[in-house]
Parts: C-alpha cells; structure tokens; sequence
C-alpha cells in the first residue's frame, strides 16, 4: 500500500522472495519512479487502496510502511482491516505506524506548534502557513482493536525518524 517511489534500496529487498510485487497508489509519479527502480514484472494498481477492489485472501503478505497515519483518523482502521483481508490467513501483515508517545514525537509536535505560533505571531495568517502531509497517529494501544482478526506483534522500528537520523548519525564509519 503506497509505496511511493521505493526510495530506499532495502525495500527493494522486502520483495525478494515473492514471485510480483502489487503497488497500489494514488502518485503516477511515484508509480513511474517505482518502475524504474523495480522494473516492468510487478503490478501497478493507481487509486485509493479504499476504493480498488482487491480478491480477498490473495496476497502471500501486505505491506504498509509509514502510510496510514497519512489517512484520515476516522479512515485508518478501514485501511488495517483491507490489508489484512486481502493477505491470506496467517501470512504476515506488516505495518510501519508512528509512536506519538515516544520522546522524539513529543518534542517534534512540540516544535511545530511552537513555529505555528511564532508565523501566527509575525503577521503571517494561518493561510499563509504551510500545510504539510496530514498526519495522525494513534496511540499503539489502538492496535489491539484487531486482535480479533489478526495475531498481533508490536516492535520498534527506529529509535530516530529519518530526518533526525541523517542528522545525528554521520553517514561514514563513525555512523
């Protein structure tokens, strides 16, 4: 689900051991970046995972990785649900989520509502203000609400987001 332009080369790796690969996403441009990175022998499915009708039971695994918080809060269970639906019973649904309680959410909010209020406060008006990605993570205890279809298991995935990562962690031997 959304998988963008396969940015990072392990993703590449994710895939490996499955005969195709379905990407579903609304970006013809993140689509056309993915092809060149994955070649022509995987799937390409443009749309809304909400409305592409997908077989159920059919995939041998489903991804989403840094996705669903983008969808709206009220919508994100819909999407858990689809994903699991479609990946045959027992195979792996994998779910990269947000922890908006760990000490590096915290003070990322922290700072956006402080930068919110200096624009406010330098005569800029909140039309002027720069929107970003919508962004919406539940608490982690939200996932237990599909216990009842799925065995679940929560690990962290980085300590830091990959902005911070790249800033604290030097890209040579040292890092």
């Amino acid at each position: 689900m959304a998988p963008g332009p396969v940015q990072h080369p392990e993703y590449l790796e994710y895939s490996r051991n499955f005969e195709k690969r379905y990407c579903v996403d609304l970006s013809k441009q993140a689509f056309a970046e993915a092809k060149r990175r994955l070649g022509d022998q995987d799937i390409y499915l443009h749309g809304s995972v909400f409305d592409l009708e997908l077989d159920d039971d059919f995939f041998d695994c489903s991804i989403s990785l840094h996705t669903i918080y983008h969808s709206a809060t009220d919508a994100q269970e819909e999407a858990v649900r689809k994903l699991v639906k479609v990946a045959r019973q027992g195979m792996p649904i994998i779910i990269v989520y947000s922890n908006r309680r760990a000490f590096f959410s915290r003070a990322r909010i922290l700072l956006g509502k402080i930068k919110q209020q200096i624009q406010r406060v330098g005569g800029k008006s909140s039309e002027h203000i720069q929107q970003g990605l919508y962004f919406f993570a539940h608490p982690l205890s939200w996932g237990r609400r599909f216990d009842d279809v799925a065995d679940i298991h929560m690990f962290p995935w980085r300590s830091f987001d990959s902005k911070l990562q790249k800033i604290v962690i030097p890209n040579n031997k040292i890092g």
